[in-house]
């Protein structure tokens, strides 16, 4: 498609939406169109030949009575509903996107990513990590805050031969957790399967990926004036493959405790 022909498309699709996801079933004619979406039949005649002209719907054979959605009008479809529901996520979002720096999230990692955070009950965006956690095998991530807690979960899944524990901490939070939690931390470290590296640059959030059995999670836990903000899971290979460059990166410029 060319771009005007493009253009033509999103702006088709914005205003007949309703009329490609009434054909997206089985063929339809018009007058069952008019009684199922109450729309006039001058309406219903002006979207079917904006989306004929568009070639997102064609009449059926051999009368040509009833309308389908074609292949192509199919793909967009799939594809507008996947812009509407991104747009919807973003929306409902916004206030917890906007904490983040200007470039610092790429948008494969928020692609059908879940979101978790409420104002009312901030407790919530501990509950993917700490789920996750439970039975993971694995976990590597950066860390720009601490809270006592989190000791209490690591410290548990460490006393599991089984599990592994890769930490990037920031080094101004190293020295408050030598000053705040030494007990903590010198039990922390004892363990045989944790390694820690310490970097001088700030995280804009906390990155982390957990393998639980045969599955990945990716996730970024944000942070503001110490509390958590809310929590963003993602387990697509896409977002996988994002964290972990990421992950690589401020490996490669940390240095091992």
């Amino acid at each position: 498609m060319t771009g005007t022909e493009g253009e033509q498309l999103r702006d088709v699709f914005s205003k007949r939406y309703w009329l490609v996801e009434a054909l997206s079933g089985e063929p339809k004619t018009k007058p069952e169109l008019v009684e199922e979406l109450e729309y006039s039949r001058s309406t219903i005649n002006r979207a079917m030949d904006e989306l004929l002209d568009v070639r997102c719907v064609e009449p059926t054979q051999p009368a040509g009575q009833q309308f389908q959605l074609t292949v192509a009008g199919q793909a967009a479809l799939q594809f507008h509903r996947d812009y509407r529901t991104d747009t919807k996520q973003v929306q409902s979002n916004t206030a917890l996107l906007n904490t983040l720096p200007l470039d610092s999230l790429d948008k494969a990692f928020l692609a059908d990513a879940d979101v978790y955070s409420s104002v009312r009950t901030p407790d919530i965006a501990h509950q993917p990590g700490t789920e996750l956690l439970e039975e993971a095998s694995s976990m590597i991530g950066t860390a720009p805050v601490v809270q006592r807690e989190y000791f209490d979960y690591l410290l548990e899944r460490l006393r599991d031969d089984d599990f592994e524990l890769e930490l990037i901490l920031e080094s101004d939070l190293l020295e408050a957790i030598e000053q705040n939690y030494e007990n903590e931390f010198e039990s922390l470290i004892e363990s045989d399967t944790i390694q820690i590296y310490v970097i001088d640059e700030p995280f804009p959030y906390a990155l982390w990926l957990i393998e639980h059995g045969t599955c990945e999670y990716a996730g970024i836990t944000l942070y503001e004036n110490g509390g958590v903000n809310g929590t963003i899971v993602n387990d697509t290979a896409s977002a996988i493959t994002w964290a972990k460059a990421q992950y690589s990166e401020y490996r490669e410029s940390a240095s091992e405790l």
